[in-house]
């Protein structure tokens, strides 16, 4: 069975709450991802199962993924390499699909684990996905190199802020595998891609 095919059969282990079900504080979430993104995701609907915790969380989400002074296509190419290392099929497609919708290069988002060596990508996003990769893999062992490199790349301000979405992706990542939330329609081209790149 390949990794497609594994992710697709996985049933949510929560009910996709309906839109019109939605409470008044993700009704005010859904409107604003409708807004930015012409849809509501899978993911929204799962978490709408829990109108308190996972509300603040969504909004929290909502806040880091729009806010913020280090661009939309770094944030987006961070929050893929960390969604690409934690084999989240789910939050992979969506980055990816973001990210075309922004004019990314394909070669770029092909590339993206080549990042430290292909000529596609900036010395500064170079800098920002080793480190985005780094506090993925390791966060308490980040190599003194990688560290003086962030520093002399990024002002304070922008390395907290691209800890936070590094960070807030990998919480994603896990409530959207570990809900076992289904990927949408509209989305299944790209994430089977993105499952059979993770075979390799």
């Amino acid at each position: 069975m390949s990794k497609f095919e594994d992710f697709s059969a996985r049933e949510c282990l929560v009910p996709l709450v309906e839109i019109d079900d939605f409470s008044p504080t993700f009704a005010k979430l859904a409107e604003r991802s409708i807004q930015k993104y012409g849809r509501v995701s899978n993911s929204a609907r799962a978490m709408a199962n829990s109108d308190d915790l996972a509300g603040t969380a969504r909004s929290f989400l909502s806040d880091i993924w729009t806010g913020g002074t280090l661009g939309l296509e770094l944030a987006y190419l961070v929050r893929l390499i960390v969604s690409s290392l934690n084999t989240c099929v789910y939050c992979s497609t969506h980055q990816i699909k973001a990210l075309v919708k922004m004019g990314m290069t394909e070669e770029k988002i092909e590339n993206i684990h080549d990042f430290r060596t292909h000529p596609a990508f900036s010395e500064r996003e170079r800098v920002a996905l080793e480190y985005g990769a780094a506090l993925t893999q390791d966060s308490a062992n980040i190599s003194d190199e990688i560290a003086a490199r962030f520093v002399a790349e990024f002002t304070p301000e922008e390395r907290v802020e691209l800890t936070i979405v590094a960070s807030a992706m990998g919480m994603l990542n896990r409530i959207n595998d570990g809900l076992r939330v289904p990927i949408e329609d509209a989305s299944k081209d790209t994430a089977e891609a993105v499952a059979a790149s993770f075979e390799g």
